[in-house]
This record gives structure tokens, sequence and C-alpha cells, in this order.
């Protein structure tokens, strides 16, 4: 009879434990799902201090490409961090290493930007597009979207090398990119300014 009574108790004490830790991964769980995933402010103000950058009419350009090296070594410690979570911040990132200057950044803004827009189907695409170019560019390959315009001391700006049988303007619009005849006429309005 002894024995029997141990060997309830044992069941009983299992079954308390199996209850025990069923319930603290629901609760576990139900915090999850609780934690609302925001936009990364540090990131955003990386982001905004790279476009105002930007908007100066007397850019030092030395200057300038130390600042987006800086910035893009702490967006990639973002990133290794996992402090990089949605579509804006992936967009916010994707930015950055797109004003990188050698083919790691525009391979990265290329990755960002597929991220970004995998997390949210509504973000814009112009910069997929514009990434995809100039990662193009700096491999040396032509352009399909149109985004890239060069502009060499005094020489008027003229498009960047273009393969336009990879893309159609149907996907161009789908991705906020002018049409070609649109390219065409943009490049005549900036040698007219």
């Amino acid at each position: 009879m002894r024995l029997n009574g141990i060997h309830k108790m044992k069941k009983i004490v299992l079954l308390i434990l199996v209850l025990g830790v069923v319930s603290c991964n629901r609760e576990k769980n139900k915090n999850h799902v609780s934690e609302k995933i925001t936009d990364n402010l540090e990131l955003l103000q990386i982001y905004q201090k790279d476009q105002s950058e930007r908007q100066s009419e007397n850019i030092d350009w030395e200057i300038l490409l130390v600042q987006d090296s800086l910035r893009q070594i702490r967006v990639k410690q973002l990133l290794d961090s996992n402090k990089v979570r949605t579509s804006i911040d992936y967009y916010n990132a994707a930015m950055i290493f797109q004003h990188g200057l050698d083919t790691f950044a525009s391979g990265m803004a290329v990755k960002l930007m597929r991220k970004s827009i995998e997390l949210d189907s509504t973000a814009d695409k112009w910069l997929l597009a514009a990434a995809i170019d100039r990662d193009l560019m700096r491999r040396n390959q032509p352009q399909i979207y149109g985004t890239q315009y060069l502009k060499m001391g005094d020489e008027p700006w003229e498009l960047y090398k273009l393969d336009s049988t990879k893309i159609t303007d149907s996907v161009r619009k789908e991705y906020n990119v002018e049409t070609l005849a649109q390219q065409r006429e943009k490049v005549k309005e900036m040698n007219q300014k």
C-alpha cells in the first residue's frame, strides 16, 4: 500500500510540474505576442542627418563622404545587434548604404530594400530600383531602371548607361521610376538649370 501511495504522489508531482511548465510557456508566448515592434529612433535620426546634409547648396563632399562612412559603420552595428526590425528601419538603413561608394554598400542597399518591401508591400519601391541601378553602376554594368544620372565637371548631365531591354516602362512605373521618355526629358531639364 505504501508503495502505491508513493507512486500516486509521484504522478501528482509530475502533473503539477507539467502544468507549471505549460503555464509558463503560455505566459511567455503571451508576452512575446503582445510585444510591439517599433521603428528604431536612432536609425531614424541617422537617416534624417544623412538627408539633411545633402540639402545644402555648398556640400563639402570630402566631409560628407567621411560622415557617410561613419553612418554605414553604425548602421552595420545596429544590423548586427538585431536592432533593425521594421520595414521603415530597413528602408532607412538601405538609404544609408545607398550613399556608399563600393559594391559592398550598394549590395547592402539592395538587400535591405528587398527586406523592407518583404515586410511591407506598400513600401516605396523607388529606392529598390535606385539601389539596383547603383549596384549595377558600381559593378560597371548598365543600369536597368534609369535612376542614375552623371555630371562630370562642366560637362552636361547625362543618364548613366542603360540597358533598356531588361525592364519595361510599366515595371518602371510600378517602381515609381520615370519612363524612358520622361528620363530623356529630365536630362534636358537638368541641363537647362
